[in-house]
């Protein structure tokens, strides 16, 4: 290994080590590689304050369930996902629980999140606090405040919205077609059910 390259995989006294492109994981003093358990880490740039952060890394790469501050997901999927803040690019997750999500062409079925950005993404169930979908598509929204741009749809949206939100159904409606389901239900026991 050359000087520049040796210098290049540890961080100076103070500042956080930098990515070794041959396992995606920070150096240590000792040259081995910082994992979690099974997963490798890498180096992110923080949301707010665009710091350099550790972060759980899946790469081409299926996993079980992942606890972690942060998880990037890059053409990877995962069963549970549990973090403060996900960033997920063509990635797929059952479920997942993060104080912030970002998903780019990913799909999800559960998502619980406090703000949460689905871009070209798909997700069955969102329960957040504020919620944008660009050009993404959603079953079941239930969020505080719902911004979408370009062609997103909502199956169901509960909360109110801003932009151009255009649920197939929304509360009134789900309430309205709930009512009338079970009048009919009712009405067909009582017409062929047992005397």
């Amino acid at each position: 290994m050359s000087e520049a390259n040796g210098a290049a995989g540890r961080g100076e006294a103070g500042e956080p080590a930098t990515v070794n492109d041959a396992n995606t994981a920070p150096l240590l003093d000792s040259g081995e590689a910082a994992t979690a358990p099974g997963l490798p880490t890498t180096i992110v740039k923080a949301a707010a304050t665009k710091s350099p952060a550790l972060a759980t890394e899946l790469l081409r790469h299926d996993a079980g369930d992942v606890e972690a501050t942060t998880v990037t997901m890059e053409r990877s999927g995962a069963d549970q996902v549990s973090a403060q803040r996900l960033i997920a690019n063509r990635s797929g997750i059952r479920t997942f629980n993060a104080r912030s999500a970002q998903l780019d062409r990913s799909g999800v079925v559960t998502l619980n999140a406090e703000r949460v950005v689905l871009h070209n993404s798909k997700a069955l169930f969102v329960t957040a606090k504020e919620a944008r979908l660009v050009r993404g598509r959603a079953g079941v929204v239930l969020a505080n405040n719902l911004t979408t741009e370009g062609t997103a749809r909502a199956l169901l949206y509960i909360g109110p919205a801003s932009g151009d939100v255009k649920p197939v159904l929304d509360f009134r409606g789900a309430t309205v077609f709930g009512a009338v389901f079970a009048a009919v239900l009712i009405v067909l026991s009582r017409a062929f059910g047992r005397k």
